[in-house]
């Protein structure tokens, strides 16, 4: 009796292999396109809550804006109802710039 040994892939392999393939690109391509979305939404909902509170620290102190970032910070700190983590960060991770003269937030690119 003569034993042929098979040497190669079969096409069964092969399409396991792309069926693998394409289940993980399948999961992972839309993270990398809609990650950048979803961070310049949370960063738009940031500067809209910072600027809430301003308006409520404007309110609360006879209509001045908060004098210079200690302030705002200290404010927003002490807020745990709205700002449960704290002063938010840009999720780029840039700081917020706030602009006293004007008593907002200060727009940044990313």
């Amino acid at each position: 009796m003569v034993c042929w040994v098979r040497r190669g892939i079969t096409l069964l392999e092969v399409l396991l292999v792309l069926l693998i393939l394409g289940l993980v690109a399948a999961a992972a391509i839309p993270h990398f396109v809609y990650s950048g979305e979803a961070r310049e939404t949370e960063c738009r909902s940031n500067v809209a809550l910072l600027s809430a509170a301003i308006e409520n620290y404007a309110a609360q102190s006879g209509g001045r804006p908060p004098a210079g970032r200690a302030d705002l910070v200290t404010f927003v700190e002490a807020d745990r109802e709205r700002f449960p983590k704290g002063m938010p960060r840009c999720p780029y991770g840039r700081p917020y710039d706030y602009d006293p003269a004007a008593g907002c937030i200060l727009a940044h690119r990313h």
